[in-house]
């Protein structure tokens, strides 16, 4: 069983404060300006000391160097630390704007002005608008325009048998959104052949399957 004398308890509390007082030198030390050395001194009964100046000549001693700390409020890490954050904020941003341009209804916007629709005109003058590809020919209306009046004059009968044959088809790329405005645009219902322009049903416009939406 270890008993403690006051001689005992004596050399504990002088460790304590020698530990204490080291560290708080150490700290001084590096919190300075510049970097600083410290010696560690080991004398001849293998007591430890740290001194701010080279050790005693019966004590060995060994040599640390201590870095400083950077300084509270250096203007330098303020002025990097406000750049940082900054560059954050920025990125943060375009992140945003990035996200706000690429929602589906934009896109579909910026689609449609890319994609190709036909511009399809009929042989007997109608003209109309798809979006894929005119058909090579339609079927004839009944209505008897221009070059379709039959030869000779005293045959209406076999005029009109001739309005309804099929008749050619010749298309034309264009825009999707030239197309579109010339199907929605006012003036679109008293175009001979708007009634054969693409279209969607309400039902396909609110689902979101209209080319033109």
């Amino acid at each position: 069983m270890h008993i403690s004398t006051p001689e005992s308890i004596e050399r504990g509390a002088a460790k304590v404060v020698a530990r204490a007082a080291c560290l708080v030198l150490l700290w001084s030390m590096a919190a300075g300006a510049h970097a600083a050395s410290v010696y560690k001194c080991v004398d001849a009964h293998g007591h430890v000391a740290f001194r701010d100046t080279p050790c005693a000549g019966d004590s060995r001693q060994s040599k640390l160097d201590v870095q400083p700390l950077p300084a509270i409020g250096d203007p330098s890490e303020v002025t990097a630390l406000r750049a940082r954050s900054r560059e954050m904020s920025n990125t943060r941003a375009s992140s945003g704007r990035q996200r706000r341009t690429s929602t589906p209804r934009a896109a579909k916007r910026a689609n449609a002005k890319q994609e190709t629709s036909w511009e399809c005109r009929a042989a007997d003058g109608e003209v109309f608008y798809r979006h894929t590809r005119c058909p090579g020919s339609v079927p004839g209306d009944g209505t008897v325009r221009g070059d379709q009046v039959a030869q000779p004059k005293n045959s209406r009968a076999r005029s009109r048998q001739g309005a309804w044959a099929r008749v050619p088809v010749h298309g034309t790329k264009i825009s999707r959104a030239e197309a579109c405005r010339r199907i929605q645009s006012a003036g679109a219902a008293g175009r001979d052949g708007h009634a054969r322009d693409e279209t969607v049903s309400t039902y396909d416009h609110l689902m979101g399957r209209d080319p033109c939406s």
